[in-house]
C-alpha cells in the first residue's frame, strides 16, 4: 500500500471540505448563542451581532440606565466610548455638570453585588478613560470650558436600578 502523494487532489478536497464544515458549525453555534440570549431580552434595543452574549446583556442594562437618566432630565453625550485605556459606558450632561456613568449588573449578591464590583483597579481604569476622553468631550459639548464633573454608578440587582450619584470621587475626600 502506498501513501497518497502530496499532490493527491482527493486528500486536498477532503481537507478543504472539513474546513468548510468547521466554519459552518462555528457560525451555527454563534447564531444559536445569539438566539438563546435574545430569549432573555430585557429591552427591545437590538445589539450589534459582533458583540458576545454577555456584552449584549451589558448593552441592554446600559439602555435601561440611559432610559432612567433621560427621564431624570439628562442629555446623552456618548455611550460605550472606547479608548486604549478602557471604556466609558455612558457620558451625560446633567444641567451644567458632566457626568460619567458606570453601569453594573449582577445577577446575584454572592460576591457583594454590583456596587461592590467597582474595585480600586476598576476605578483606576475608569479614571484613565475619563482622562483620555475629558478634553474631547469638554471641547465638543462645553465649548472648551471645564464644567463640574462627577462619576455616577448605575447598578442593577434583581432587575432594580439604583442610581448612585457621585459614587466615585475624582479626589479621595469621601
Amino acid at each position: 500500500m502506498t501513501a497518497p502523494a502530496l499532490t493527491d487532489p482527493t486528500a486536498f478536497t477532503i481537507a478543504q471540505t472539513a474546513q468548510k464544515r468547521a466554519i459552518l458549525a462555528r457560525r451555527r453555534k454563534k447564531r444559536h448563542l445569539a438566539l438563546k440570549s435574545k430569549k432573555n431580552e430585557l429591552a427591545a434595543e437590538p445589539s450589534s451581532p459582533d458583540r458576545s452574549p454577555s456584552q449584549q446583556v451589558g448593552d441592554r442594562y446600559e439602555a435601561l440606565a440611559w432610559e432612567a437618566l433621560s427621564q431624570a432630565g439628562c442629555s446623552l453625550l456618548g455611550k460605550q466610548l472606547r479608548c486604549p485605556v478602557g471604556e466609558l459606558d455612558l457620558v451625560v450632561r446633567d444641567g451644567q455638570t458632566l457626568v460619567f456613568v458606570e453601569v453594573r449588573y449582577r445577577a446575584s449578591q454572592r460576591f457583594g453585588g454590583a456596587a461592590a464590583s467597582i474595585t480600586r483597579t476598576k476605578q483606576a481604569r475608569l479614571m484613565k478613560a475619563i482622562d483620555w476622553w475629558l478634553p474631547k468631550i469638554v471641547k465638543a459639548a462645553f465649548a472648551g470650558k471645564m464644567p463640574l464633573c462627577r462619576i455616577d454608578l448605575a447598578t442593577f440587582e434583581q432587575n432594580t436600578l439604583t442610581w448612585h450619584r457621585d459614587a466615585v470621587r475624582l479626589n479621595q475626600d469621601k
